[in-house]
């Protein structure tokens, strides 16, 4: 009792489940719990079509009610209360009680970047990336396929290839028996797409079939043999059970688009003007939901094309001469994987290999999704590389400022919404966003009032250091072994170095608050392009249907 690390402690209750397994605990559990659970509730939900539009309407009719109800003198009070509340909101915090938080100093910050390389080894041709960490007798693997082999209509059904890998029959296994293995033998597989930008710049762009896997340094060899059932002899042409897959996959992005609006806005405004963000949309955007949710309509008449263009797509990645195999793990672990993995590279067919060059076409839409939701998620934004910017670690600390600060206050404290911030990445990708947001323009009016903030934006010495702080929190937060190798291929791939790093690193620590004000012209620059995605209520949409390109039905 009251003892902190009990619940960091697994190896006495795992070691007393594994014990239960010879006395039927999972059986008696399940049997316990679930068959002869006395408990039940049967609930059914209908959806009502105009029900939101009915609700609000009453609820305006409530309102003109109450107004009417009102004296003058009554109508007065709530302005005037109103005001004094957004005053309120807005007031900035009293520097008696700022002076009481406790606080680090500048110098208590390590000015030197974390930086994480790998080594870089070759089997059998085949470029092989370890980094050496502490895993405690864990070894995680990642095979990087160069989608680039693809052409740009196959684009979607990498991502399709990568949802069903590891849930069809290959020729040794069901789906269910490779299932039990891959749980027995291994800590997980999954497979997914990736994509790297070298050199930071949108234009060289390199995405990736990712073939990720994990097991204990005794168990390495079994894994392999089991990748290597799925990335060699999966049977794609089995119609029953890919139509249950694509099915299940097509329900789980509805209701995922649904729930993760914001995800789904974000993807699609930075597919108006960048590659990346264009891929993006491809692979697991509105466009990649809409491109399932066709295929799953029509399955019946294109089972045959889509079994095909998963083997075609499957044939294109899965080449000897198209992979990078990559490892984090101690070592003393190498030698075994490195013998595995060989086995594995020996089974890859070896063909010519041609990188296709992708057009993407990017543009610039500004579209409203109409959905049923009552809240609205507003993104805008552009790259700012494209309008003559140059990346600098200036600009995160700027992101904080905006963030936690102006559009904190404007946004979420005023406004009402979840929340609001603003993001600049290195790849030249810059916006601002709304959460749950009950506003439309007047959000996209605060957005373009940053300019006039940043104008008469003051700090001294110790708010700056208050940000910086916040920045730096968001650059050093702690990294999990794999999640460094991960973060090591990364630099490896973008070909960046650990100067550039450090100057980024150095350009946070040394932001002043006239280096914030001067990035106003490029706030303001990149709010003039007016691109923007928007994803909200039905009605708040169509009332603001001037400013949009088009307005979508999400579910047309």
């Amino acid at each position: 009792a009251n003892d902190p690390f009990l619940s960091l402690e697994y190896e006495k209750p795992l070691a007393e489940l594994k014990a239960g397994i010879d006395k039927n605990f999972l059986e008696n559990t399940i049997k316990t719990y679930m068959v002869e659970n006395p408990h039940k509730l049967f609930l059914t939900l209908e959806p009502k079509s105009g029900l939101e539009k009915g609700n609000n309407a009453k609820i305006d009719e409530e309102l003109k009610a109450y107004k009417t109800s009102l004296t003058k003198k009554d109508i007065e009070d709530l302005v005037k209360d109103t005001k004094e509340l957004v005053n309120y909101q807005q007031r900035e915090d009293n520097p008696e009680a700022l002076e009481k938080i406790p606080m680090l100093s500048r110098e208590d910050i390590n000015p030197k970047v974390n930086w994480y390389s790998v080594d870089e080894r070759e089997i059998s041709n085949v470029p092989v990336l370890s980094y050496a960490e502490f895993t405690n007798g864990v070894v995680y693997s990642k095979l990087y396929f160069d989608m680039r082999v693809l052409p740009t209509e196959l684009v979607p059904y990498a991502a399709l290839l990568a949802e069903v890998m590891g849930s069809l029959n290959t020729e040794n296994y069901t789906y269910g028996d490779l299932d039990n293995e891959l749980n027995i033998n291994t800590g997980g597989f999954s497979t997914y797409l990736d994509n790297f930008l070298v050199g930071k710049n949108d234009a060289n762009m390199i995405p990736k079939f990712v073939v990720s896997s994990k097991a204990m340094n005794d168990k390495v060899m079994k894994m392999f043999e089991l990748v290597g059932e799925i990335v060699n002899k999966t049977k794609y042409a089995d119609n029953d059970r890919l139509k249950e897959l694509l099915q299940r996959h097509q329900s789980r992005l509805e209701a995922n688009i649904k729930q993760n609006g914001y995800n789904y806005t974000q993807t699609r405004l930075t597919s108006y003007f960048s590659n990346q963000g264009k891929f993006n949309e491809l692979t697991r955007g509105i466009e990649y939901y809409r491109f399932i949710t066709g295929l799953t309509k029509n399955f019946d008449t294109k089972a045959e094309e889509i079994s095909n263009n998963l083997v075609k797509t499957a044939n294109l990645l899965f080449n000897k001469n198209n992979l990078t195999a990559t490892v984090t793990c101690t070592k003393n672990d190498y030698p075994d994987f490195a013998e595995r993995v060989g086995g594995f590279i020996t089974s890859l067919p070896e063909n010519k290999m041609e990188l296709k060059k992708w057009e993407l076409n990017v543009a610039k839409k500004n579209e409203g999704f109409l959905t049923a939701s009552k809240v609205q998620y507003v993104l805008k934004g552009f790259d700012y590389k494209k309008l003559g910017y140059n990346w600098s670690g200036k600009m995160l600390v700027l992101s904080q400022i905006l963030s936690t600060d102006w559009l904190q206050t404007q946004i979420r404290v005023v406004g009402g919404a979840y929340g609001g911030w603003s993001t600049f990445t290195p790849g030249g990708v810059a916006f601002f966003a709304s959460y749950r947001d009950p506003n439309l323009k007047e959000t996209i009016a605060n957005y373009d009032s940053t300019p006039g903030y940043l104008t008469k934006f003051e700090a001294d010495d110790k708010e700056m250091t208050r940000y910086i702080i916040g920045t730096i929190a968001g650059l050093d937060r702690p990294l999990t072994p794999s999640e460094k190798g991960d973060v090591a291929v990364k630099y490896f791939i973008e070909k960046i170095s650990p100067e550039y790093y450090q100057k980024t690193r150095d350009e946070v620590l040394a932001t002043t608050a006239e280096d914030v004000r001067s990035m106003k012209k490029l706030v303001a620059d990149v709010l003039a392009q007016n691109t923007f995605c928007i994803y909200g209520n039905e009605d708040k949409i169509n009332s603001a249907k001037d400013i949009f390109g088009e307005v979508v039905k999400l579910n047309p």
